[in-house]
């Protein structure tokens, strides 16, 4: 279990809930692990609890909304073990607050609503962005470059419960972030990205999930975590860009919509390299980019 060798998984928000599952599992797996969360001292029991001796499992305190934290919190995990395979940003929240202000309809027109609480986006979306980011960066530093990104994201990003917009519309975003983010960091960085969708998951994000559902409408914990399993034993990591629900015990794919307009809606997909080199420094070298303007011949 201490090999320099073994392999370093980073799971965000692992101090309870999937995270906290995902952590165990992966160190069963035989990954070395680090638990994060905001709760330090129920982090380090973690640890402990998976390996007293500290060599495999470690927790590092880290906000994920916060880019400083979580960068201090991937170099400690890259000090400790100089290496980096698998993230998994998990971290999340629903929404904190109301967005449709029901409560002031009869508030006068000069009374505007208060900023809405926005930690949700704040947790769910940049903290997946700012992870990539950083992900990235150290897994070009791995002895063979390259790893993987395994987000945590929702059935609800695809198929929104008006209950929880702002929560839906986050994770809709990190699907699309993984489909837009995945051909470039395959090719150019040896990295996949990939994103897990959860239907209901009885976790501490709600009160009472098995009174609010059936429990066939529940995700059982080892279809969620296959569904995890399909990205870790990957062993080309050649998928990328994939949306995996899990419902109840079943995976379901969910593809990208069709092009409804034809090669008129494609073209705005297409990296046009004047703009991709301008935008991100070099050229995006993908098979199907646009060199140049199009001919008028």
């Amino acid at each position: 279990m201490g090999s320099v060798e073994q392999k370093v998984a980073i799971v965000t928000g692992s101090t309870s809930g999937i995270g906290h599952d995902l952590v165990k599992h992966l160190h069963s797996l035989g990954y070395k692990v680090a638990i994060t969360g905001r709760r330090a001292e129920l982090g380090e029991a973690i640890a402990k609890e998976i390996d007293a001796s500290g060599e495999t499992a470690m927790f590092v305190e880290c906000d994920v909304a916060n880019y400083a934290s979580q960068t201090k919190m991937f170099q400690a995990v890259w000090n400790k073990w100089s290496r980096l395979d698998v993230l998994i940003p998990n971290a999340g929240r629903v929404d904190m607050g109301s967005i449709y202000n029901f409560s002031r309809r009869n508030a006068p027109v000069t009374e505007t609503p208060p900023e809405p609480d926005l930690t949700c986006t704040e947790i769910d979306w940049k903290g997946v962005v700012y992870g990539t980011v950083l992900a990235t960066h150290f897994m070009r530093h791995n002895k063979v470059p390259g790893g993987k990104i395994i987000i945590t994201g929702s059935m609800i990003g695809i198929h929104p419960c008006p209950t929880f917009p702002e929560y839906c519309a986050v994770k809709a975003a990190v699907v699309q972030w993984a489909r837009s983010m995945a051909p470039l960091l395959l090719t150019k960085e040896g990295i996949t990205i990939n994103v897990v969708l959860p239907g209901a998951v009885d976790t501490p994000a709600m009160p009472d999930f098995t009174t609010a559902f059936e429990p066939g409408h529940l995700t059982l914990k080892s279809c969620l975590i296959s569904a995890y399993d399909v990205y870790l034993n990957d062993e080309a990591n050649q998928r990328t860009g994939e949306a995996l629900e899990t419902a109840h015990d079943k995976h379901f794919w969910y593809e990208a919509p069709e092009y409804k307009g034809g090669d008129v809606s494609e073209r705005n997909t297409k990296a046009y390299e004047p703009w991709f080199a301008m935008m991100h420094g070099e050229r995006s070298e993908l098979s199907n980019a646009l060199q140049g303007p199009p001919s008028n011949a």
